[in-house]
Order: structure tokens, then C-alpha cells, then sequence
């Protein structure tokens, strides 16, 4: 396997480059088009051929133009409730995309928007914005807190402890964390009610 986190720190915004090694067989996760060059340039020097194009989310108005798109063969997936970008699979909750002899399995994570979903990749769960390490997604137009409360507390939490979370930001000076440690201390969510969460995230989006 071949696993990569790209930064880009003018937006803090993480993306993920996966690979089955034996294939050659690649998958983006939240490639933005400031990350594309710097993918290009690694899918090039590790002899992978890039096949899916992963969104946990999409946002209207937002510019999701690519030289990655251009690729041959290069699949673009997001959720089915995601309508406001251009994609050629719409998962829903248990679909599963393959590359080589790997597999990411969709999890709908709706809340942050209505069509978030998070993949799971063996260990790993890349959850865009339904949560960030020790807090939550910002609250946008499309937001809806109870939803992302559940997708949370009721999905992500109830995976096993050791998972691995990556989020589609970085705005704190960390990557990576744990079910375990975020179901134990993220301050957004461990604790607090569903109907406390959602009176916050309210209060912070008139804010």
C-alpha cells in the first residue's frame, strides 16, 4: 500500500493520495486545485495511475476545476445528496469503490451538508468536515447540526477505537487522530447533548 497526506497551509486544507501498490492503482481524497500539481508530480514518481477522485463534500459556488480531472479513465465520486459539482458516482451509505486489490467503503456522514460522506480505508476513516480533531466542521449555509451530531456520535463514534481520523482540515497543528480519543475528549461533541450541540452550532453561525 501507499499512503500519503498532502498540506496546503494558505487554506490548511489536507488531501489524501492512496495507492494499491501491486496495481499501480491510486485514489484522491478532497484534492483541491492547488494540491494537483504536487499530486501529479507524485503519482509520476511512484509509477500509480490515479482512477478515483474522491469529494467528502462539496459547497456551491466553490471551483472544483482540476488539471486532475483531465486524467484518462479518472472517476469522480461523491455523495448522492452532493449536487452542486460535477461527479460520475453518487454513493450512498455501504457503497464501496475499488482500486487494485483495495477497497474504500462510503459512509454517509450528511451534516455539515447534506451530502457529506466519510471513507473508510482499512484503519483509516477521512471524514472531511463532519468533524475536526478536538472540534467540528464550521457551519455553513447547508448545515444541518443535528444531522452532523448523528453522523458523528451515531457513525463515526462507533467504530473501533484504534481507527484512524483524518480530517479535510488542519487548523490546530494536528493531522491525525483517534475514535477512541475524539469519542473521549473532542469538545464539540464528547459530553454534550444532542440538543446543546445544536443550540452551539446555532449560535455560532449567526457569530
Amino acid at each position: 500500500m501507499y499512503f500519503r497526506q498532502i498540506q496546503d497551509p494558505a487554506t490548511a486544507s489536507l488531501c489524501y493520495l492512496l495507492a494499491d501498490r501491486a496495481s499501480g492503482e491510486a485514489v484522491a481524497i478532497d484534492p483541491l486545485p492547488s494540491h494537483a500539481l504536487l499530486l501529479l508530480a507524485i503519482l509520476q514518481e511512484q509509477a500509480l495511475t490515479l482512477r478515483h477522485l474522491l469529494r467528502t463534500h462539496v459547497h456551491p459556488g466553490r471551483q472544483y476545476e482540476s488539471p486532475l480531472l483531465g486524467l484518462p479513465g479518472l472517476v469522480v465520486g461523491q455523495g448522492e445528496a452532493a449536487l452542486c459539482a460535477p461527479a460520475d458516482r453518487h454513493f450512498v451509505d455501504g457503497d464501496e469503490v475499488g482500486f487494485g486489490t483495495e477497497a474504500v467503503r462510503i459512509l454517509a456522514t450528511p451534516g455539515h451538508t447534506p451530502g457529506c460522506v466519510s471513507y473508510l480505508w482499512r484503519d483509516r476513516l477521512f471524514c472531511g468536515d463532519v468533524m475536526e480533531i478536538n472540534g467540528c466542521g464550521q457551519p455553513v449555509d447547508e448545515t444541518d447540526p443535528g444531522a452532523m451530531y448523528d453522523s458523528v456520535t451515531g457513525h463515526i463514534f462507533t467504530l473501533p477505537d484504534e481507527t484512524l481520523l483524518f480530517p479535510a482540515h488542519d487548523y490546530r497543528g494536528r493531522t491525525v487522530s483517534t475514535v477512541a480519543e475524539e469519542r473521549r475528549m473532542n469538545t464539540s461533541f464528547s459530553g454534550l447533548s444532542r440538543e446543546a450541540f445544536v443550540t452551539d452550532m446555532r449560535n455560532r453561525a449567526r457569530d
